[in-house]
């Protein structure tokens, strides 16, 4: 079995750096492009780092359209000029989405409940779709829960992603769209 000097053995019996080793290898491979740290030890090169179009004014309004069913995600970033990603990043979180479901403590027959309440149930199991606002449907989910926690309570932005998770669970398409004019 042959044995291969590792990295470090590298790069101590070359007498160089983890840093020398990493730009030599970047530098030997094209496919890899120019990497920040060859570009900051060019001369007169400054690195730029973009700075987002949108304010965090900007953010939070869109934030608060999304979650109060104003608008949807594409819909606010377009408008506000975030990438969809961050807002998506800054309202749902950026790991672990569904997590939010096990917070929320529903039984199997509580969701079955929520289906039953919110959803137009067609022929196939995977076409459900509700035209219920989310504030009735949180109200409803309150309700059941506050049987066994009365102090059991939703904030908009944790409703939000409750209900987020369990559409993506129960494959529900929301229709629900308030149309009340622009501010």
């Amino acid at each position: 079995m042959a044995c291969y000097p590792s990295l470090v053995e590298d790069a101590l019996i070359g007498g160089g750096t983890w840093d020398d080793e990493a730009k030599l290898l970047e530098s030997s491979h094209g496919w890899l492009g120019a990497s920040t740290s060859t570009l900051a030890d060019l001369p007169g090169c400054f690195m730029r780092l973009r700075t987002p179009t949108w304010t965090q004014a900007q953010l939070k309004e869109a934030i608060q359209a999304v979650v109060t069913q104003r608008m949807r995600f594409t819909q606010a970033a377009t408008r506000y000029g975030i990438p969809k990603g961050t807002l998506y990043d800054n309202i749902l979180g950026k790991t672990k989405r569904m997590l939010v479901l096990e917070e929320a403590g529903l039984s199997t027959t509580e969701e079955n409940a929520v289906l039953d309440f919110c959803c137009q149930i067609s022929v196939s199991p995977y076409n459900r779709r509700t035209q219920k606002p989310l504030w009735s449907i949180l109200s409803f989910v309150e309700g059941i829960r506050q049987k066994r926690d009365p102090h059991f309570r939703f904030t908009t932005l944790s409703g939000f992603r409750w209900w987020w998770a369990f559409c993506k669970k129960h494959s529900i398409v929301s229709l629900y769209f308030e149309t009340r004019p622009d501010k």
